[in-house]
């Protein structure tokens, strides 16, 4: 199945895949991304906060020693940002599982304690169906990136959103995984949904007062990203469907909803993004697992 054919140019594909390969950062991998000083965006901000708790020093100084945030800044420098505007993006302990799009002023949050999680609930053998501890925990980690990025592009560009703000930025979070190929896509929405039904499990029943919170129920937003994947391939992922992961009543109209998250991507992003950077970064090597590379289908 071909991606991003609906803007017209295969680079943007193969910008989505250098993400997966740099979010990668999990697992055995070893960095060998150059600095390229066409990819420097002096509106692009980063900090490494250093954790008080000692359990999370070591992931700590994993980023670092691997130079994540640094790799993000270039990857995201494409990106044209308004005058004035600065990007900042921040890991930090934050005291919870969560991360957050603080607002022009302050910036990005990526707490430490998402990872964390998500490398604690993840399996520690592969499912029958094929997820590996991997899998779980790079789905989980592009998730809460993405989706808070996409806050940051809402406020930034000032996007209009019909219906909750949260559901925007999942749907912005799922799109850009889906553009990733299908070897790829494969490994990361299976864990996106892992952590989604690992949260449900750990609130246990919601009370009524839950309900008004400005984010779906975690078991919502699982079937969401099934929806989504099968919306964006409904030949590489039939298997949530014929093995009634995804409801077929929902699966029907799967199609029709990634149609609008595309359709909404192409008019309120795509305009900002700088074709001649993107073309460096879709030609950086980045970072490839020991043994071999991503998928590139």
């Amino acid at each position: 199945m071909a991606h991003w054919t609906f803007l017209g140019n295969q680079n943007l594909r193969r910008w989505a895949m250098a993400a997966a390969a740099l979010c990668a950062a999990w697992g055995p991998i070893e960095s060998r991304a150059q600095s390229d000083p066409k990819l420097e965006n002096d509106q692009i901000e980063i900090f490494y906060s250093p954790p008080q708790s000692s359990y999370l020093r070591p992931l700590y100084q994993r980023l670092q020693n691997r130079k994540y945030l640094e790799q993000l800044k270039q990857f995201l420098s494409p990106l044209i940002l308004p005058a004035g505007i600065t990007l900042k993006i921040t890991t930090k302990e934050c005291g919870t599982v969560n991360s957050w799009w603080s607002g022009r002023k302050d910036g990005l949050f990526l707490c430490y304690e998402w990872p964390d999680y998500a490398e604690r609930v993840a399996p520690s053998d592969a499912t029958p169906r094929g997820m590996t501890r991997e899998d779980a925990i790079l789905g989980a980690f592009l998730q809460v990136t993405f989706h808070e990025l996409g806050h940051a592009m809402f406020d930034i560009y000032e996007v209009p959103i019909f219906g909750r703000e949260e559901d925007a930025a999942d749907q912005m979070a799922g799109f850009i995984l889906s553009q990733f190929g299908p070897g790829v896509a494969h490994r990361t929405f299976p864990g996106t949904v892992h952590i989604w039904k690992a949260l449900a499990k750990a609130d246990g029943d919601w009370s009524r007062d839950a309900f008004s919170d400005i984010h779906g129920h975690p078991l919502q937003r699982a079937y969401n990203y099934l929806c989504m994947a099968y919306g964006s391939d409904p030949d590489l992922f039939q298997y949530v469907v014929d093995q009634g992961l995804l409801p077929k009543e929902r699966a029907v109209l799967c199609g029709q909803e990634f149609a609008q998250i595309r359709h909404a991507f192409a008019k309120t992003i795509y305009p900002h993004i700088d074709l001649e950077k993107m073309k460096i970064v879709q030609t950086t090597q980045w970072l490839r697992p020991e043994g071999g590379e991503l998928d590139p289908q």
